[in-house]
C-alpha cells in the first residue's frame, strides 16, 4: 500500500478548496435545474450521484491516485455536454454559468496537480530500465556531507521527482546533483512530498527547486540542459537496440 506525506503550502490549499468548489458548483447547478422545471427524476439521481462522488473524488486527489486524472476527463466532458445544453439546448444562461465556473475550477485544478510534486510523468510504458526517461543524480541533505544516489525522473515546472531509497523529511533542504558527459549542474529544492508504493521500493521525493538568485535560475536550465540531452542518448541507444 502506498506511503504518502504531502506538505500543505498555500498551493496545496487551494487545490483543496477548488475541488470542494467544483462540486459545491455543481450540485448549486443541478438544484438550480431541478426548481427550474420542468421536475425530473433523473435529476434527483444526478445530484444523490454527485454527493456521493465527492468522497472517491477527494480519495484520489488527497491519495494521489492517477485514476485521478481518468474521472476528471470524464468530468470535464460531462460539464462540456451540461454547458452546451443550458446556454443552446434549454437556453437558461444562468444555469450554463454554473457550469462554466465549475469547469474553470476542474482546469485550475489539474494544472495545479500537473506538477512533479503531485503527479510525477514517469515512463512506466519501457519496460527497460537502460532506456527511461530519468537522469542518474546524487542527493544530499543541506547540513550533510555524506551523498546518496538516486534518479531524476521527472523535471518541470520548476520543480522534479527525485528518487531516490535515501529517506528525507517533508521541509527537509537538499542538493540534487547531476553529471552528464563531465558537465555538473547542482541545484538546491525543498522536499515538499514524499511516497513509496511498496516497502523496499525506493522513496519518490516531490521537490521544489529554490531560486534566490540568478545564479539559481541558470543551474535549473543547465540542468534541464543536461535532462534533454540524457533522454536524447537514451533516445539513440534504444533506436540502436531494435
Amino acid at each position: 500500500m502506498a506511503n504518502i506525506e504531502v506538505n500543505i503550502p498555500t498551493e496545496s490549499r487551494a487545490i483543496s478548496f477548488l475541488a470542494r468548489l467544483l462540486f459545491f458548483l455543481i450540485h448549486l447547478a443541478i438544484m438550480t435545474e431541478i426548481i427550474a422545471g420542468p421536475v425530473k427524476f433523473r435529476l434527483f439521481v444526478r445530484f444523490v450521484f454527485f454527493l456521493w462522488f465527492v468522497k472517491p473524488y477527494l480519495s484520489t486527489i488527497k491519495n494521489r491516485y492517477y485514476t485521478y486524472w481518468s474521472l476528471s476527463v470524464a468530468l470535464a466532458i460531462y460539464l462540456v455536454i451540461k454547458i452546451n445544453e443550458q446556454f443552446f439546448v434549454m437556453d437558461r444562461p444562468h444555469i450554463g454559468w454554473l457550469y462554466v465556473f465549475a469547469e474553470a475550477a476542474l482546469f485550475i485544478n489539474m494544472f495545479l496537480l500537473s506538477s512533479p510534486i503531485y503527479y510525477p510523468i514517469v515512463s512506466w510504458w519501457e519496460y527497460d530500465f537502460r532506456f527511461r526517461d530519468d537522469l542518474k543524480i546524487h542527493v544530499k541533505l543541506e547540513e550533510a556531507t555524506e551523498e546518496s544516489e538516486g534518479r531524476l525522473t521527472d523535471l518541470r515546472r520548476h520543480a522534479g521527482c527525485v528518487s531516490a531509497f535515501q529517506e528525507y523529511k517533508i521541509g527537509d533542504v537538499v542538493f540534487v546533483k547531476a553529471t552528464v558527459d563531465g558537465e555538473t549542474a547542482t541545484l538546491k529544492g525543498v522536499v515538499m512530498s514524499k511516497r513509496r508504493e511498496y516497502f523496499g521500493r525506493a522513496w519518490n521525493y516531490g521537490v521544489q527547486f529554490k531560486f534566490d538568485s540568478k545564479m539559481a535560475r541558470k543551474r535549473y536550465e543547465r540542468l534541464g540542459n543536461l535532462w534533454i540531452k540524457e533522454k536524447n542518448t537514451k533516445k539513440k541507444l534504444r533506436i540502436s537496440y531494435v
